[in-house]
Protein backbone atom coordinates (compact mmCIF):
# COMPACT_ATOMS: atom_id res chain seq x y z
CA UNK A 1 0.00 0.00 0.00
CA UNK A 2 1.28 3.20 -0.92
CA UNK A 3 2.05 5.81 1.82
CA UNK A 4 3.23 9.39 2.02
CA UNK A 5 6.96 10.46 1.96
CA UNK A 6 8.88 13.15 0.60
CA UNK A 7 8.79 11.76 -3.07
CA UNK A 8 4.60 11.58 -3.14
CA UNK A 9 2.47 13.88 -5.50
CA UNK A 10 -1.20 14.83 -4.70
CA UNK A 11 -3.28 15.64 -6.92
CA UNK A 12 -6.52 16.72 -5.74
CA UNK A 13 -9.68 16.75 -8.15
CA UNK A 14 -12.75 18.77 -7.86
CA UNK A 15 -15.21 16.79 -9.72
CA UNK A 16 -18.29 17.99 -11.82
CA UNK A 17 -21.01 16.97 -14.02
CA UNK A 18 -19.02 17.64 -17.33
CA UNK A 19 -15.28 19.18 -15.97
CA UNK A 20 -13.26 18.67 -13.62
CA UNK A 21 -10.33 20.98 -12.18
CA UNK A 22 -6.90 19.10 -11.03
CA UNK A 23 -4.02 20.30 -8.70
CA UNK A 24 -0.84 18.84 -8.46
CA UNK A 25 1.34 19.87 -5.08
CA UNK A 26 4.10 18.11 -3.74
CA UNK A 27 4.62 16.37 -0.36
CA UNK A 28 5.11 19.72 1.35
CA UNK A 29 1.94 21.64 -0.55
CA UNK A 30 4.21 23.36 -3.25
CA UNK A 31 1.89 23.65 -6.16
CA UNK A 32 3.88 21.89 -8.99
CA UNK A 33 1.16 22.38 -11.88
CA UNK A 34 -2.75 22.37 -12.73
CA UNK A 35 -5.09 21.08 -15.07
CA UNK A 36 -9.12 21.54 -15.96
CA UNK A 37 -10.41 18.84 -18.25
CA UNK A 38 -13.84 16.88 -19.10
CA UNK A 39 -14.62 12.99 -19.35
CA UNK A 40 -13.12 13.21 -23.12
CA UNK A 41 -10.20 13.88 -22.12
CA UNK A 42 -9.61 11.49 -19.53
CA UNK A 43 -6.15 9.97 -21.50
CA UNK A 44 -4.62 13.18 -22.08
CA UNK A 45 -5.32 14.07 -18.27
CA UNK A 46 -3.74 10.58 -17.62
CA UNK A 47 -0.61 11.93 -19.62
CA UNK A 48 -0.62 14.33 -17.49
CA UNK A 49 -0.76 12.79 -14.35
CA UNK A 50 1.99 10.72 -16.46
CA UNK A 51 4.63 14.39 -16.72
CA UNK A 52 4.41 14.95 -13.17
CA UNK A 53 6.97 11.87 -11.94
CA UNK A 54 6.49 8.50 -11.45
CA UNK A 55 3.55 6.66 -11.27
CA UNK A 56 4.11 4.61 -7.79
CA UNK A 57 4.06 8.23 -6.36
CA UNK A 58 1.20 9.63 -7.35
CA UNK A 59 -1.80 9.95 -4.83
CA UNK A 60 -4.83 10.92 -6.66
CA UNK A 61 -7.72 12.60 -4.16
CA UNK A 62 -11.24 12.54 -5.17
CA UNK A 63 -14.26 14.55 -3.37
CA UNK A 64 -17.27 12.53 -5.42
CA UNK A 65 -19.97 13.43 -3.45
CA UNK A 66 -22.67 12.73 -6.84
CA UNK A 67 -21.02 9.59 -8.17
CA UNK A 68 -19.87 12.24 -11.11
CA UNK A 69 -16.03 11.18 -10.72
CA UNK A 70 -17.50 6.92 -11.70
CA UNK A 71 -15.53 7.53 -15.62
CA UNK A 72 -12.37 9.36 -13.97
CA UNK A 73 -11.83 6.54 -11.33
CA UNK A 74 -12.37 3.99 -13.81
CA UNK A 75 -9.92 5.21 -16.66
CA UNK A 76 -7.23 5.63 -13.70
CA UNK A 77 -7.79 2.36 -12.42
CA UNK A 78 -7.26 1.00 -15.58
CA UNK A 79 -4.20 2.92 -15.86
CA UNK A 80 -2.85 1.55 -12.44
CA UNK A 81 -2.87 5.15 -10.28
CA UNK A 82 -3.52 5.06 -6.82
CA UNK A 83 -7.09 7.14 -5.47
CA UNK A 84 -7.78 8.08 -2.13
CA UNK A 85 -11.88 9.47 -1.69
CA UNK A 86 -11.47 12.30 0.64
CA UNK A 87 -14.88 12.82 2.88
CA UNK A 88 -16.12 16.25 2.00
CA UNK A 89 -16.79 16.76 5.46
CA UNK A 90 -12.73 17.28 5.71
CA UNK A 91 -12.87 19.85 3.13
CA UNK A 92 -15.83 22.07 4.66
CA UNK A 93 -13.55 21.63 7.50
CA UNK A 94 -10.60 22.99 5.54
CA UNK A 95 -12.36 25.78 4.05
CA UNK A 96 -13.55 26.75 7.30
CA UNK A 97 -10.24 27.12 9.20
CA UNK A 98 -8.72 28.71 6.60
CA UNK A 99 -7.91 32.67 6.74
CA UNK A 100 -9.28 32.56 3.06
CA UNK A 101 -12.45 31.26 3.03
CA UNK A 102 -12.57 31.18 -1.05
CA UNK A 103 -14.76 29.09 -3.28
CA UNK A 104 -13.97 27.96 -6.45
CA UNK A 105 -13.53 24.71 -8.52
CA UNK A 106 -9.36 25.47 -8.32
CA UNK A 107 -9.88 26.30 -4.66
CA UNK A 108 -11.73 23.08 -3.75
CA UNK A 109 -9.22 21.07 -5.78
CA UNK A 110 -6.46 22.16 -3.63
CA UNK A 111 -8.05 21.55 -0.41
CA UNK A 112 -8.65 18.43 -1.66
CA UNK A 113 -4.91 17.49 -2.26
CA UNK A 114 -4.47 19.22 1.32
CA UNK A 115 -6.68 16.75 3.34
CA UNK A 116 -4.74 14.09 1.89
CA UNK A 117 -1.56 15.66 2.77
CA UNK A 118 -2.59 16.54 6.27
CA UNK A 119 -5.22 13.43 6.83
CA UNK A 120 -4.46 10.90 4.87
CA UNK A 121 -5.29 8.56 7.61
CA UNK A 122 -8.67 9.46 7.58
CA UNK A 123 -9.30 9.01 3.82
CA UNK A 124 -9.88 5.90 2.06
CA UNK A 125 -8.61 3.68 -0.99
CA UNK A 126 -11.07 4.06 -3.86
CA UNK A 127 -13.24 1.06 -3.51
CA UNK A 128 -12.79 1.06 -7.67
CA UNK A 129 -9.14 0.50 -7.59
CA UNK A 130 -8.63 -2.01 -4.82
CA UNK A 131 -11.78 -4.58 -5.25
CA UNK A 132 -12.64 -7.16 -7.18
CA UNK A 133 -14.36 -7.12 -10.54
CA UNK A 134 -17.23 -9.49 -8.81
CA UNK A 135 -17.05 -7.15 -5.64
CA UNK A 136 -17.44 -4.16 -7.19
CA UNK A 137 -20.39 -5.68 -9.28
CA UNK A 138 -22.19 -6.72 -6.24
CA UNK A 139 -21.75 -3.57 -4.39
CA UNK A 140 -22.97 -1.65 -7.18
CA UNK A 141 -26.28 -3.78 -8.09
CA UNK A 142 -27.13 -3.62 -4.62
CA UNK A 143 -26.50 0.32 -4.23
CA UNK A 144 -28.76 0.58 -6.96
CA UNK A 145 -31.57 -1.76 -5.88
CA UNK A 146 -31.02 0.00 -2.06
CA UNK A 147 -31.23 3.62 -3.68
CA UNK A 148 -34.90 2.76 -5.34
CA UNK A 149 -36.00 1.03 -2.42
CA UNK A 150 -35.40 3.72 -0.47
CA UNK A 151 -37.11 6.14 -2.62
CA UNK A 152 -39.77 4.27 -2.81
CA UNK A 153 -40.60 3.59 1.37
CA UNK A 154 -40.33 7.28 1.61
CA UNK A 155 -42.87 7.74 -0.99
CA UNK A 156 -44.97 4.99 0.77
CA UNK A 157 -44.30 6.53 4.07
CA UNK A 158 -45.40 10.42 2.36
CA UNK A 159 -48.80 8.35 1.47
CA UNK A 160 -49.64 6.80 4.32
CA UNK A 161 -49.54 10.12 6.13
CA UNK A 162 -51.99 11.96 3.90
CA UNK A 163 -54.11 8.66 3.78
CA UNK A 164 -54.59 9.21 7.57
CA UNK A 165 -55.63 12.51 7.49
CA UNK A 166 -57.77 11.94 4.57
CA UNK A 167 -59.53 8.93 5.88
CA UNK A 168 -60.22 10.49 9.24
CA UNK A 169 -61.76 13.33 7.39
CA UNK A 170 -64.05 10.62 5.18
CA UNK A 171 -64.81 8.19 8.39
CA UNK A 172 -64.02 10.39 11.73
CA UNK A 173 -61.77 9.34 14.45
CA UNK A 174 -62.78 5.50 14.27
CA UNK A 175 -62.06 4.39 10.42
CA UNK A 176 -59.33 2.26 11.61
CA UNK A 177 -60.73 0.52 14.63
CA UNK A 178 -61.87 -3.05 12.34
CA UNK A 179 -58.28 -3.17 11.58
CA UNK A 180 -55.25 -4.38 13.16
CA UNK A 181 -53.53 -1.87 10.76
CA UNK A 182 -54.92 0.87 8.83
CA UNK A 183 -52.98 -0.72 5.53
CA UNK A 184 -53.15 -4.01 5.57
CA UNK A 185 -54.36 -5.85 2.82
CA UNK A 186 -58.03 -6.20 4.52
CA UNK A 187 -58.02 -2.79 4.95
CA UNK A 188 -56.99 -1.87 1.89
CA UNK A 189 -59.79 -3.72 0.09
CA UNK A 190 -62.23 -2.45 2.12
CA UNK A 191 -61.38 0.79 1.90
CA UNK A 192 -61.33 0.67 -1.46
CA UNK A 193 -64.68 -1.28 -2.04
CA UNK A 194 -66.45 1.25 0.33
CA UNK A 195 -65.10 4.55 -1.63
CA UNK A 196 -65.52 3.60 -4.75
CA UNK A 197 -69.52 2.64 -4.07
CA UNK A 198 -69.61 6.09 -2.54
CA UNK A 199 -67.38 8.31 -5.23
CA UNK A 200 -70.77 9.75 -5.85
CA UNK A 201 -71.80 11.42 -2.69
CA UNK A 202 -70.91 14.69 -1.29
CA UNK A 203 -67.78 13.74 -0.59
CA UNK A 204 -66.81 12.47 -4.20
CA UNK A 205 -63.77 14.50 -4.43
CA UNK A 206 -62.31 13.13 -1.25
CA UNK A 207 -63.23 9.79 -1.92
CA UNK A 208 -61.93 9.88 -5.35
CA UNK A 209 -58.48 10.65 -4.24
CA UNK A 210 -58.05 8.31 -0.99
CA UNK A 211 -58.86 5.72 -4.01
CA UNK A 212 -55.81 7.04 -6.20
CA UNK A 213 -53.75 6.93 -3.23
CA UNK A 214 -54.68 3.46 -2.47
CA UNK A 215 -54.06 2.33 -5.64
CA UNK A 216 -50.16 3.96 -5.54
CA UNK A 217 -49.75 2.35 -2.30
CA UNK A 218 -50.54 -1.02 -3.63
CA UNK A 219 -48.41 -0.16 -6.64
CA UNK A 220 -45.54 0.77 -4.49
CA UNK A 221 -46.00 -1.94 -1.85
CA UNK A 222 -45.73 -4.36 -5.31
CA UNK A 223 -42.29 -2.29 -6.40
CA UNK A 224 -40.92 -2.59 -3.57
CA UNK A 225 -41.31 -6.12 -2.94
CA UNK A 226 -39.84 -6.88 -6.53
CA UNK A 227 -36.55 -4.93 -5.07
CA UNK A 228 -36.26 -6.96 -2.15
CA UNK A 229 -36.10 -10.14 -3.95
CA UNK A 230 -33.83 -8.72 -6.38
CA UNK A 231 -31.86 -7.77 -3.57
CA UNK A 232 -31.86 -11.32 -1.87
CA UNK A 233 -31.07 -12.96 -5.41
CA UNK A 234 -27.66 -10.41 -5.98
CA UNK A 235 -27.01 -10.46 -2.37
CA UNK A 236 -27.13 -15.10 -2.52
CA UNK A 237 -24.16 -14.28 -5.06
CA UNK A 238 -21.78 -13.21 -2.21
CA UNK A 239 -20.65 -14.63 0.30
CA UNK A 240 -20.15 -11.90 2.38
CA UNK A 241 -23.16 -11.01 2.44
CA UNK A 242 -24.05 -14.54 3.28
CA UNK A 243 -21.84 -14.81 6.09
CA UNK A 244 -23.12 -11.67 7.59
CA UNK A 245 -26.81 -12.83 7.79
CA UNK A 246 -25.42 -16.46 9.06
CA UNK A 247 -23.34 -14.58 12.10
CA UNK A 248 -24.43 -11.55 13.08
CA UNK A 249 -28.02 -11.77 15.14
CA UNK A 250 -30.29 -9.06 13.70
CA UNK A 251 -28.99 -8.77 10.47
CA UNK A 252 -31.71 -9.50 7.83
CA UNK A 253 -30.98 -9.67 3.80
CA UNK A 254 -31.86 -5.91 3.29
CA UNK A 255 -29.13 -4.86 6.64
CA UNK A 256 -26.59 -7.24 5.08
CA UNK A 257 -27.02 -5.83 1.49
CA UNK A 258 -26.77 -2.17 2.88
CA UNK A 259 -23.85 -3.22 4.51
CA UNK A 260 -21.75 -4.45 1.96
CA UNK A 261 -22.89 -1.71 -0.08
CA UNK A 262 -21.37 0.94 1.58
CA UNK A 263 -17.99 -1.74 2.43
CA UNK A 264 -17.99 -2.69 -0.87
CA UNK A 265 -14.58 -4.41 0.27
CA UNK A 266 -13.22 -5.18 3.93
CA UNK A 267 -9.42 -4.56 1.84
CA UNK A 268 -10.39 -1.07 1.89
CA UNK A 269 -9.75 -0.50 5.98
CA UNK A 270 -6.66 -1.35 7.50
CA UNK A 271 -8.72 -2.31 11.29
CA UNK A 272 -11.71 -2.44 12.89
CA UNK A 273 -10.96 0.62 14.36
CA UNK A 274 -11.02 2.10 10.55
CA UNK A 275 -13.95 0.73 10.11
CA UNK A 276 -15.57 1.95 13.32
CA UNK A 277 -14.90 5.30 12.55
CA UNK A 278 -15.95 5.01 8.83
CA UNK A 279 -19.09 4.04 10.28
CA UNK A 280 -19.54 6.96 13.03
CA UNK A 281 -19.59 4.52 15.61
CA UNK A 282 -15.63 5.43 17.42
CA UNK A 283 -16.37 7.76 20.01
CA UNK A 284 -14.25 10.93 19.51
CA UNK A 285 -12.38 11.91 22.59
CA UNK A 286 -12.15 15.49 24.26
CA UNK A 287 -9.79 15.83 26.76
CA UNK A 288 -8.08 18.59 29.01
CA UNK A 289 -5.53 18.07 31.67
CA UNK A 290 -7.49 15.77 34.22
CA UNK A 291 -10.74 15.47 32.21
CA UNK A 292 -11.67 13.00 30.30
CA UNK A 293 -14.52 13.11 28.27
CA UNK A 294 -16.29 11.01 25.26
CA UNK A 295 -18.07 12.60 22.54
CA UNK A 296 -20.27 10.81 19.59
CA UNK A 297 -18.86 11.12 16.27
CA UNK A 298 -21.60 13.24 14.10
CA UNK A 299 -20.05 12.33 11.02
CA UNK A 300 -19.20 9.00 8.99
CA UNK A 301 -21.04 6.77 6.84
CA UNK A 302 -24.95 7.61 7.75
CA UNK A 303 -25.78 4.89 5.68
CA UNK A 304 -23.78 1.92 7.05
CA UNK A 305 -24.45 3.46 11.05
CA UNK A 306 -28.00 3.08 10.37
CA UNK A 307 -28.18 -0.51 9.59
CA UNK A 308 -25.36 -0.95 12.25
CA UNK A 309 -28.15 0.76 14.32
CA UNK A 310 -31.21 -1.46 13.04
CA UNK A 311 -29.03 -4.84 14.26
CA UNK A 312 -28.40 -3.26 17.50
CA UNK A 313 -32.31 -2.78 18.15
CA UNK A 314 -32.69 -5.98 16.89
CA UNK A 315 -30.06 -7.78 19.78
CA UNK A 316 -31.80 -6.03 22.50
CA UNK A 317 -35.32 -6.73 21.80
CA UNK A 318 -36.92 -9.59 23.82
CA UNK A 319 -36.24 -11.96 21.18
CA UNK A 320 -32.77 -10.74 20.51
CA UNK A 321 -29.40 -11.98 21.14
CA UNK A 322 -28.60 -12.69 24.80
CA UNK A 323 -24.75 -11.37 24.32
CA UNK A 324 -26.19 -8.10 23.12
CA UNK A 325 -28.61 -7.84 25.97
CA UNK A 326 -26.06 -8.75 28.85
CA UNK A 327 -23.34 -6.16 26.99
CA UNK A 328 -26.27 -3.53 26.90
CA UNK A 329 -27.50 -3.92 30.82
CA UNK A 330 -23.65 -3.73 31.42
CA UNK A 331 -23.44 -0.75 29.88
CA UNK A 332 -26.64 0.63 31.56
CA UNK A 333 -25.60 -0.73 35.23
CA UNK A 334 -22.62 1.73 34.72
CA UNK A 335 -24.48 4.67 34.55
CA UNK A 336 -24.39 5.23 31.07
CA UNK A 337 -27.57 6.45 29.44
CA UNK A 338 -29.63 4.42 26.96
CA UNK A 339 -28.41 6.15 24.21
CA UNK A 340 -24.91 5.74 24.83
CA UNK A 341 -25.21 2.19 25.74
CA UNK A 342 -26.55 1.64 22.51
CA UNK A 343 -23.92 3.16 20.96
CA UNK A 344 -21.33 1.06 22.81
CA UNK A 345 -22.98 -2.12 21.40
CA UNK A 346 -22.76 -0.36 18.03
CA UNK A 347 -19.20 0.02 18.58
CA UNK A 348 -19.36 -3.95 19.30
CA UNK A 349 -21.13 -4.92 16.67
CA UNK A 350 -18.27 -3.35 14.54
CA UNK A 351 -15.87 -5.29 15.55
CA UNK A 352 -18.17 -8.49 14.83
CA UNK A 353 -18.67 -7.59 11.20
CA UNK A 354 -15.18 -6.52 10.63
CA UNK A 355 -14.16 -10.08 11.92
CA UNK A 356 -16.88 -11.71 10.00
CA UNK A 357 -16.24 -10.16 6.69
CA UNK A 358 -12.65 -10.53 6.80
CA UNK A 359 -12.81 -14.05 7.58
CA UNK A 360 -15.45 -14.49 4.28
CA UNK A 361 -12.40 -13.02 2.58
CA UNK A 362 -9.89 -15.41 3.16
Amino acid sequence: MITLDSKSIVVGVDVHKYSHTAVAMDAWGQEKGKLEFSNDLLSAYAAWLRSLGEKQDIIVGLEDTNGYGVHLVEALSSEGFTIRYVPAILTERERKTSTKRHKSDYVDAKRVGKVILAKYEQTLPAKESIAGKEELQIAQSLDLLLQERRDLVKQKTMLKNQMHAMLHQYYGDHYADAFKKPFNKEAVAFFLDDLEANTKTAKEILATSIVRRLNRLGLIEEQISKITKGLTLVGSSSKEVAALQRELHGCGAVTACTIMAEVTTIKRFAGKNNLASYAGVAPTPHSSGSHHKLNTNPFGNRRLNRALHTVALSQIACKGDDRGKVYYQKKLKEGKTKLWGLRCLKRQIVNQVYRILKEATQ
